[in-house]
């Protein structure tokens, strides 16, 4: 189809229209356990312990545990492997990638001291630090064998009562500029993927394949980007008994994704592919504050606020449909769509208690609560009257996370240590949930994943001197999820989800310099 839309109608008509659901704003509201390697090496249980540049963004006040200024940077080897079953058919898919997971700056400053005690603020500290919260490299390579349920069902229920007079284009009409018209409806009109009834005066759509038959579908998808967070950090020790601290942070949001779904169909009906590409940047801002208490030298508790991140962020959309069936084959592409709105992520608790088993080791426990149920879209102004819909979808489609973490270290030496940690995540969507496409959306992305659990299992070690360490760790998460292509529960078949395990290994090396 010609396109006649210029830019101007473009981004005109994307005021009035969205692109978000519910799982597009979990996808980037998720952080992970990510930071130097000693934290790593203990699942990231270090809400009471403190003392560890990535321990700040859990808990501010384990900035407050500082004795000596530090700087530390930590750099990150990641091998991640996608493994899938999809009707009987497994299939793998591999990348590698190395990058940097924090640079931080302590100053400690003490305050003032008595010749013979301390009492009051003895030391007020500061900080600044980069830390990476996620980081969404993953491709996946899912294949399956046949199935009943075809893309060109869903097509057909989300086009609903559109006419085909509205999905034609004319000199005088654009139905991509139409905004309450589904993009994915209008390609699929033009790809002659389905058929219109008209019974008693009102359309309907039905696949062009009928009812018998069976597609051979497969999917790939490329994602890339991260969360980085910059922070600008305080905590005070008071009688080495009490340790307040905040942070205010500033985080950059950036992803990529790129996926191709196609079917393959039987009797020689030909075959489909949808390719989607969507990215996104932001930049947010939030405010956390932390405590750490000591009722003995051995015991440590530990309590923090991470307030909602307030994001800014920008999407633009693009999706190619190219079809080779016995009715017609070619090609169609939507125009470039984009659209700007806010997004409020989920509201964060930490609960942590810690013991230190004299000069020799420690074990440390974590627990984390993360209200996903209270994650809001807004448009660009803040009005959440934009996306009532989802909104409410929120407490339907996710699901609050909570995250326990188990870590311990003990000293071979007085200057060699080895660690190791074991944390859990809860699903993050709630296991009914469905990904619902509404008719104002310019987006043609249908599949979405649910997240069952995911397990961490780590070890390290590290050497420390009197004025500078090393830190190594490994890291092994195991990410479980369930894969759809598209929301199959209105349709006369169901389709199948494929099994998802995402395996990432983390090899982690941490300098730093003390003075």
């Amino acid at each position: 189809m010609k396109k006649i839309l210029i830019a101007f109608t473009v981004f005109l008509s994307c005021t009035f229209i969205q692109a978000q659901t519910e799982f597009d704003a979990l996808k980037l509201s998720q952080t992970d356990i990510i930071g130097t390697a000693r934290y790593m090496g203990m699942a990231g249980a270090f809400g009471a312990l403190g003392g560890d540049a990535s321990a700040i963004k859990d808990n501010p006040a384990g900035l407050g545990i500082y004795r000596s200024s530090e700087f530390v940077g930590t750099l990150d080897f990641m091998t991640q492997n996608g493994n899938s079953t999809w009707n009987g058919v497994k299939s793998a898919a591999d990348i590698n990638k190395v990058g940097f997971n924090n640079f931080s700056y302590v100053l400690a400053t003490p305050t003032w001291r008595k010749e013979n005690g301390s009492s009051g603020l003895l030391s007020s500290n500061f900080s600044f630090s980069y830390n990476r919260l996620a980081n969404f490299n993953r491709t996946l390579n899912i294949k399956s064998g046949a199935a009943a349920s075809s893309m060109t069902d869903y097509l057909a229920y989300l086009t609903g009562n559109i006419t085909s007079g509205d999905l034609t284009y004319s000199n005088t009409y654009e139905p991509f500029d139409n905004v309450n018209i589904p993009w994915l409806s209008v390609m699929a009109f033009e790809g002659k993927l389905m058929n219109e009834s008209t019974a008693g005066g009102v359309s309907s759509w039905n696949s062009f394949l009928g009812t018998s038959g069976s597609v051979t579908p497969s999917y790939t998808v490329s994602e890339k980007g991260y969360v980085d967070e910059y922070s600008l950090g305080w905590a005070g020790n008071i009688n080495n008994k009490l340790f307040l601290g905040t942070t205010v942070n500033f985080r950059s949001l950036n992803y990529t994704s790129i996926s191709n779904y196609g079917e393959v169909f039987s009797d020689n009906r030909g075959m489909m592919n949808l390719q989607d590409s969507i990215y996104s940047t932001g930049t947010g801002f939030n405010l956390n504050i932390g405590a750490i208490y000591c009722p003995t030298n051995n015991v440590r508790l530990g309590l923090s606020l991470h307030s909602p991140t307030i994001y800014s962020i920008s999407d633009n959309y693009y999706a190619k449909l190219n079809y080779n069936t016995n009715v017609i084959s070619g090609y169609t592409g939507t125009p470039g769509g984009s659209s700007d709105y806010q997004l409020q992520g989920p509201m964060r608790v930490d609960l942590s208690a810690a013991y230190i088993i004299g000069t020799k080791g420690l074990i440390s426990a974590e627990y984390d609560y993360e209200n996903n149920t209270g994650i809001r879209l807004r448009d660009q102004n803040g009005d959440s009257q934009a996306f009532i819909d989802e909104n409410q979808g929120m407490s339907q489609m996710l699901s609050d996370v909570s995250t326990i973490k188990i870590g311990g270290e003990y000293k071979l030496t007085n200057n060699f240590a080895i660690r190791a940690g074991y944390a859990y995540s809860s699903n993050a969507t709630d296991p009914n949930a469905a990904k619902l496409v509404r008719y104002n959306t310019i987006s043609s992305n249908t599949e979405y994943f649910k997240n069952n659990n995911t397990n961490y299992f780590s070890a390290g070690f590290g050497y420390r001197e009197a004025n500078w360490f090393i830190d190594c760790a490994y890291m092994n998460k195991i990410l479980d999820e369930s894969f759809y292509p598209y929301n199959s529960n209105k349709l006369p078949m169901a389709v199948n989800s494929a099994k998802v395990i995402s395996t990432t290994n983390n090899i982690v090396v941490s300098l730093g310099l003390k003075f």
